[in-house]
């Protein structure tokens, strides 16, 4: 009686390869199991078929009032939008944050390394506008948001714009509690009369194509400022200096900025309205 062929590894790979197309969410070690190869038998095949583990991005769920709203946005602006100042504010904290879920050390062994945070650790908040021509502020602040902080701000903010800025732009911002407050708008509309991007006008529920949105201090500026002042942040004040860096990001740093959220827009649309960071 003739004894079965063994598979050769092409074989195996094949098979392997089948497997994953059809239930290409199967975890390996499964497929392992199912198929009785060994898990490294497994890997190899899955690395044969040039097959990599690629992550789920969770979005939020939008629906087709939400794709119609932000088509009409970009279109919107697409037209009417060009250099106007998007503004945005943050925390940062004087001792570092550490993202656990980003943050890896490549070693034989655990180190078993750890970052210890303050129970109240050293922040503060910073304020600033992008604009396709330059960078408006920076404003700190050391409390939590309210009206009186936010409208006090807003009238720092204004009194940097040029007349052009004042006469021509739009004001965006979110619809937090104190962006909308009567006193909060009552202030704004006096600077800027129907030229608001705020709760009405901007889409609820979307992936958000405005600059301070994706141009933080993660960009390669970002980061030259975050080298720059690792070593000599020691005080709030230090914190407050890095100021004096931002002011070196350059016009043309800013420009690409605006033209990338031009893409964005674009891309939105040629989603209609959908999803489009595969785009990017």
């Amino acid at each position: 009686m003739w004894k079965n062929r063994p598979e050769t590894p092409e074989e195996t790979t094949a098979i392997v390869w089948d497997r994953l197309l059809q239930s290409p969410k199967k975890p390996l070690r499964r497929l392992s199991q199912e198929t009785r190869y060994s898990y490294s038998t497994c890997q190899q095949a899955a690395k044969k078929a040039n097959l990599h583990p690629y992550k789920i991005t969770s979005v939020q769920e939008l629906g087709d009032v939400d794709k119609g709203k932000l088509v009409w946005y970009c279109l919107w602006f697409r037209e009417f939008v060009h250099d106007n100042p998007f503004s945005d504010e943050a925390w940062f904290h004087l001792s570092g944050y550490v993202n656990a879920q980003n943050s890896r050390i490549l070693a034989s062994e655990n180190s078993r390394e750890i970052a210890e945070s303050p129970l109240h650790p050293q922040k503060v908040g910073v304020w600033c506008a992008i604009s396709g021509l330059r960078i408006i502020g920076l404003i700190f602040f050391d409390t939590t948001g309210d009206n009186a902080l936010y409208c006090h701000i807003f009238y720092d903010f204004v009194q940097q714009l040029d007349d052009v800025e004042l006469t021509q732009g739009y004001f965006q911002q979110d619809s937090e509690t104190c962006h909308m407050s009567n006193m909060s708008m009552e202030l704004i509309e006096s600077f800027f009369p129907d030229h608001v991007i705020s709760k009405k006008m901007w889409p609820p529920k979307i992936p958000r194509p405005y600059q301070p949105g994706f141009f933080s201090l993660g960009s390669t500026e970002g980061q030259r400022v975050c080298k720059q002042t690792a070593n000599k942040l020691r005080t709030l004040q230090d914190l407050k200096d890095i100021s004096a860096e931002i002011r070196n990001i350059t016009e043309e740093t800013v420009q690409r900025v605006m033209a990338n959220m031009q893409t964005r827009v674009e891309a939105c649309l040629l989603e209609n309205g959908g999803h489009f960071q595969h785009l990017l």
